[in-house]
C-alpha cells in the first residue's frame, strides 16, 4: 500500500468497520433459505441460469459484494495491524479520532491543537504506518529468499 491508500483507508475506516460489523451480524443469523434443502426437495427440477436470468444476475452481484467486502475488510486488518506503530500518546489518540469518523478540524478542537499541527500529526502517523507496512513486506521477502535458497541447497545436495 501506498501513502495515499493508507490515508484514505484511515479516513474510511469508521465506515468500512460499521459495514463488517453489519455483515458479521447478517452472517450469524442467517436464515433457513440458505440452507441446504434434503429431502423431497432435492429431488424437484431446477430451473437452469441464463445470462438474462435475473436470479443469476443477483447471484453476480451477491458475489462482487463479496469481493468488495473481502478487499474492505483486508483493509480494516491492515489499519489495525500496523497501528500498533504509533506509540506516541497524541498520535495514538489522533489516530483513534480517526478511525472513529472525527474530521482534522473536531480533532484539533478536542485537543486544543491547531489545524495545521493536527494535519502534520495525521501525516506522521501515515508514515509510521506506512514504514511499518514496508518492513513487514521486506521480511516476508527475506523469509522467501531464505526459503528458496534452502531449497536449492536441498536439491544440490541430493
Amino acid at each position: 500500500m501506498n501513502k495515499k491508500e493508507i490515508h484514505d483507508a484511515i479516513f474510511n475506516y469508521h465506515w468500512m468497520i460499521r459495514l463488517l460489523i453489519n455483515k458479521k451480524v447478517e452472517m450469524t443469523g442467517v436464515s433457513q433459505t440458505l440452507i441446504a434443502k434434503y429431502g423431497i426437495e432435492a429431488n424437484m427440477p431446477k430451473g437452469k441460469g441464463t445470462a438474462s436470468d435475473p436470479v443469476f444476475q443477483e447471484i453476480l452481484r451477491i458475489e462482487r459484494y463479496e469481493r468488495n467486502t473481502e478487499r474492505i475488510r483486508k483493509k480494516v486488518q491492515m489499519i489495525q495491524k500496523h497501528s500498533k506503530a504509533i506509540t506516541n500518546i497524541k498520535e495514538q489518540l489522533i489516530l483513534d479520532m480517526l478511525l472513529d469518523g472525527m474530521s482534522l478540524r473536531e480533532i484539533a478542537s478536542k485537543l486544543d491543537m491547531s489545524l495545521a499541527a493536527v494535519n502534520r500529526k495525521k501525516d506522521e502517523i501515515v508514515d509510521k504506518i506506512y514504514l511499518s507496512i514496508q518492513s513487514e513486506q521486506m521480511k516476508q521477502t527475506e523469509r522467501t529468499e531464505q526459503s528458496e535458497q534452502t531449497e536449492r541447497m536441498k536439491k544440490n545436495c541430493v
